[in-house]
């Protein structure tokens, strides 16, 4: 199992990770550098790349050697996945000398006896890479090897360049791997990979919008410890958060941010689940907030123009006023996906990711437990979510006291606890019967979506009241649309004080 952190890194400060400190102080050894030649190969309707595998032979030298890499994986930063790597007389692969080394347990044991597979095999794209390794030894004993890679990936006349760090674990725990990259970080300006080469090859076969990531939903073991839990949880919300960054680079796809924020706001509402026993570093839950608000801003806009205002061009199609406010919005909201893009470029973001997943692989909230977290975090799972839930069920009642008079604030108080309940039921459902979990997450989610609505009319509210002193020439319509919102409001009331009564009478999985 090959298990590495990539961070990408310009080419103009190649020369400075040559030169760093902490290559003196932890290369075991002087720099090997070579040059490398790789093909990858796959058949006509892509056999590998649909099992999301990478076949290739890499010329390194005067030999060949064949690799098959496959389940690439890419858990808090870290890609890890099988590998089987055997040389070959020549530049194109032996399917039946790799199927033996998969062995009998492996899938591709049954997949590679097809002897007609190694007919249909042929070059899909390559790649040229000079590269520079170090191999590098910790105190603690961990080995790591540190490649620098720059090059191209080449299809025909298509190029992309390649520039990026690998650092591969070759024995011990990950921990040292994000520590040495966020000393790295310090002078250099470096940011996480979530592609491999293969897939960025791939990539250039077939051009498409980045995939779409929504959370997947979390596996639980009952024999789990609560500090188990919570490095799980933390690793599928963050796997959403990184699985929509391309989208949100590229800027194409509204719902690419929408669904990277939901990821961070699950992973939010997770740390204020265990903030007692293993709270957060100095700053970092500063840092999340930055990265919420910076997300938060354009999604704010585009929920105005795409919903708020759709929907009443469809109600009103007579008010001519409405289509230039949602012109004037669409431009709001294309500026802060813009910005938020930005953020994610940036060396902040970096640092706050791999801060926080070197705190999650390195278990660092163990440094400063007291005895009574200690024994908290290795209590069984179950017996922990037992506690969350109970105690988000207290929280809800006590914010919904007088609802029927709550105010705004009031209101979007007891929608941040109906959706941390969510998400707690959510995160804990696998330890449950679905019988138990189902009718419970629907009576929430319908309570929180008609508290969505009334936070979405407030949000609403503001931003046409910033856009009609920026613009205006939009204070007509932004009048008119805050008008059909306070009428609207009333039923809006009633429906979240009958969805509250519901979800009260609901009972929540014990």
């Amino acid at each position: 199992m090959e298990i590495e952190l990539k961070l990408l890194i310009d080419p103009a400060h190649a020369e400075a990770l040559r030169n760093h400190e902490l290559l003196k102080k932890y290369a075991a050894g002087a720099p090997v550098r070579h040059q490398m030649t790789t093909t990858y190969f796959d058949t006509p309707d892509l056999y590998f790349s649909r099992r999301r595998a990478a076949l290739r032979v890499r010329q390194d030298g005067d030999g060949w050697v064949q690799t098959l890499k496959d389940g690439n994986q890419v858990q808090g930063g870290l890609h890890s996945r099988n590998e089987w790597e055997a040389e070959v007389d020549e530049g194109v692969p032996d399917l039946a000398a790799m199927r033996e080394l998969a062995g009998a347990a492996s899938p591709w044991f049954e997949r590679l006896a097809d002897e007609a597979l190694q007919q249909q095999i042929a070059p899909v794209f390559s790649s040229r890479i000079d590269r520079t390794a170090w191999m590098l030894q910790f105190p603690d004993g961990q080995r790591a090897e540190l490649v620098l890679d720059q090059g191209e990936l080449q299809r025909g006349a298509v190029r992309e360049p390649i520039s990026e760090i690998e650092l591969e674990l070759k024995s011990g725990d990950a921990a040292p791997l994000f520590d040495f990259a966020l000393g790295l970080q310090q002078d250099i300006p470096l940011r996480l990979g979530n592609a491999s080469k293969s897939a960025r090859g791939y990539a250039m076969m077939h051009p498409a919008p980045p995939p779409l990531c929504r959370a997947e939903p979390v596996q639980l073991k009952r024999a789990m410890r609560a500090e188990d839990a919570l490095k799980a949880i933390a690793d599928n919300c963050i796997a959403q958060i990184q699985g929509n960054e391309a989208g949100v680079r590229q800027g194409g796809d509204p719902e690419h941010l929408h669904q990277m924020r939901v990821g961070l706001r699950r992973l939010r509402s997770l740390f204020k689940m265990f903030e007692d026993v293993a709270p957060l570093p100095d700053g970092m839950d500063q840092e999340l907030r930055w990265l919420g608000d910076e997300l938060g801003a354009a999604r704010d806009w585009e929920v105005l123009a795409e919903d708020t205002l759709s929907q009443l061009m469809h109600a009103y199609p007579d008010e001519s006023v409405l289509l230039p406010l949602q012109q004037a919005a669409l431009g709001e909201a294309r500026a802060r996906r813009a910005k938020a893009g930005q953020a994610l470029d940036s060396v902040r973001y970096a640092r706050l990711m791999l801060r926080l997943i070197a705190w999650l692989h390195g278990a660092r909230w163990r440094q400063d437990a007291a005895p009574e977290q200690q024994q908290a975090l290795a209590a069984p799972v179950k017996n922990f979510a037992r506690q969350v839930l109970k105690a988000g069920k207290r929280r809800l009642a006590r914010r919904a006291r007088k609802l029927a008079a709550a105010d705004a604030p009031a209101r979007h108080r007891l929608r941040i606890a109906a959706k941390r309940m969510r998400y707690a039921t959510e995160f804990f459902a696998s330890l449950y019967p679905a019988r138990e979990v189902r009718p419970f997450v629907r009576a929430l989610s319908s309570l929180q979506d008609t508290l969505g609505q009334l936070n979405d009319a407030a949000v609403t509210r503001k931003s046409l009241r910033e856009l009609a002193l920026q613009q205006p020439a939009q204070g007509l319509a932004a009048g008119f649309v805050i008008g059909v919102q306070a009428e609207r409001e009333p039923r809006a009331l009633e429906k979240m004080c009958r969805r509250w009564k519901a979800l009260r009478r609901m009972p929540q999985p014990a």
